[in-house]
């Protein structure tokens, strides 16, 4: 018996009814003041799971060099060509793991946005163990995340169905998942109410924003 073909993603079939509902629907514009919070006055970025490059677009014209890495080859086809033309902008299709910068050039912002419920734990936390390696001793990584509430809302139930990651955690076990990390530790956190809108109502989700720190081992370490 043979093993039936992964299933390619919404976004790598549909990318352009993916990008029209995120714009319209999943609360990209709130969740961007949160990653432009984070990431101002950072100049080496690097987005890890940066899929077409949806939230790449909050440093189209910030003053900064700009690396999104993803494994879906379609994916980063479509990010490429939608931010063509932004030399500061590059994208590339390959495992993190394989991702190797010196130690002056590591990354003082690190963006893992809406990646985190599509990992098992036993891939997430050694992903996050290569991103600590590759951030600067004062850089920051900040986690954008599902946090479920205890009792949804039918609007917020419909976006944890419709959403294809299998990872989705409780506040509780994300917070664990990211304590097991080696190397990083939870420097600020907070959970936002992601609307879903442009205007802040109604809520689509509630969404972790984890701005994390390399431990004072790690910035010592070579």
């Amino acid at each position: 018996m043979t093993t039936p073909p992964a299933k390619r993603p919404l976004q790598s079939r549909f990318p352009r009814l993916w990008l029209a509902f995120q714009y319209l629907a999943c609360g990209y514009f709130d969740r961007g003041r949160y990653i432009r919070k984070h990431s101002h006055g950072r100049r080496r970025v690097l987005e890890i799971g940066c899929s077409l490059g949806l939230d790449s677009r909050h440093f189209a014209h910030a003053p900064c060099d700009f690396l999104g890495v993803d494994i879906d080859p379609e994916a980063i086809a479509h990010a490429k060509k939608t931010h063509a033309g932004r030399a500061h902008m590059r994208f590339v299709c390959m495992d993190l793991h394989d991702l190797d910068v010196p130690e002056g050039e590591r990354f003082d912002f690190i963006l893992v946005s809406g990646v985190c419920h599509h990992v098992p734990t036993d891939k997430l936390v050694p992903l996050l163990e290569k991103a600590a390696t590759l951030l600067a001793a004062d850089g920051r990584l900040v986690v954008i995340d599902y946090a479920p509430s205890a009792r949804p809302g039918w609007l917020e139930r419909f976006f944890l169905d419709y959403d294809e990651g299998r990872e989705i955690r409780s506040r509780e076990a994300l917070l664990a998942v990211l304590d097991a990390v080696t190397g990083l530790e939870i420097a600020e956190q907070e959970i936002f109410r992601n609307a879903a809108f442009v205007l802040p109502w109604p809520t689509m989700a509630y969404k972790f924003c984890i701005a994390m720190k390399k431990t004072d081992a790690e910035k010592g370490a070579p």
